[in-house]
């Protein structure tokens, strides 16, 4: 047994010190980070459908655990067809309209703000994992305005991980721009500048994922997801996106063998509309028009 006058020398004191203080801080450090990320600043964008010369209905949409979401159904008289609009993280669903406002030619068309974002109720961001029961408030949603068997969903960057995340029945075709294929990968990819601090920080993050939202960042995964899907799923993304890499979407098409790839050259994040220009609104819309 070690002596106590040990454990009483002014050697152990600084010693544990050293161990305990850098490690309580370090710990309070990623706190920050995970707060901010789960909980991030609320972003209002200034495009509206009137802008781009749709009629937009204001909608409230709830989903199962409660969470009021705020939502533009705009209606296509002359379709019985359907589309759920999924924006990306931290935006709303402004930031997406610019996107995909040519669907509204052909289809039905609901956007909505998901859950911590733009107008909708909600306090944490979980990176899909409980954003799934927006897309299922969605859903229903159109089912009830009497879409069911004819809706599609279309999704950006994390709405489209969400969009595959969602094993929703009442979704029948599913596009998905720039999708990361897992979420603690994407996490990795984001601090891979870290160095050694890196993996310390990102299970510290998922740590307090687990105690504030209970949900375990490490079962999120698109890219399985994707190998239980039966219905149409058509990926785009930019060979030059370095915030969600094309490998991405590659493993996805991976897991899920019949799902159409398509990749747009020179185009970085966000930016596949802007490379593709006519072919991207051309490609989208008719796979929604033959698989819905």
């Amino acid at each position: 047994m070690m002596d106590r006058a040990f454990f009483d020398s002014l050697l152990f004191r600084i010693g544990w010190r050293l161990l305990v203080y850098p490690a309580a801080l370090y710990a309070v450090f990623s706190l920050v980070f995970f707060w901010l990320y789960a909980h991030p600043k609320r972003y209002v964008g200034t495009y509206k459908p009137e802008d781009f010369g749709l009629k937009p209905e204001s909608v409230a949409l709830t989903a199962s655990d409660g969470v009021r979401l705020d939502a533009w159904f705009i209606p296509n008289k002359a379709s019985k067809k359907a589309v759920i609009v999924c924006h990306g993280y931290p935006m709303d669903k402004s930031d997406v309209l610019g996107l995909t406002f040519f669907l509204a030619r052909r289809f039905n068309l609901l956007y909505f703000d998901f859950r911590a974002t733009g107008r909708s109720g909600g306090f944490f961001s979980t990176g899909g994992a409980r954003e799934t029961r927006d897309i299922a408030a969605a859903a229903k949603f159109l089912k009830d305005r009497g879409f069911a068997g004819h809706i599609g969903a279309y999704g950006f960057s994390m709405g489209a991980a969400t969009v595959l995340l969602s094993g929703d029945p009442l979704i029948k075709a599913r596009v998905l721009d720039a999708p990361y294929a897992d979420l603690g990968g994407e996490l990795d990819y984001i601090f891979g500048r870290w160095g050694v601090w890196r993996k310390p920080l990102i299970a510290l993050m998922k740590f307090w994922s687990l105690v504030f939202t209970g949900v375990n960042v490490s079962s999120v995964s698109p890219e399985r997801a994707a190998a239980a899907l039966k219905t149409p799923l058509l990926l785009v993304h930019g060979d030059a996106d370095r915030q969600v890499p094309l490998s991405n979407s590659e493993r996805i098409k991976a897991a899920a063998p019949a799902a159409e790839l398509w990749v747009v050259k020179g185009a970085g994040h966000g930016e596949n509309w802007y490379g593709a220009g006519d072919e991207y609104e051309r490609r989208i819309g008719a796979f929604f028009e033959k698989n819905l």
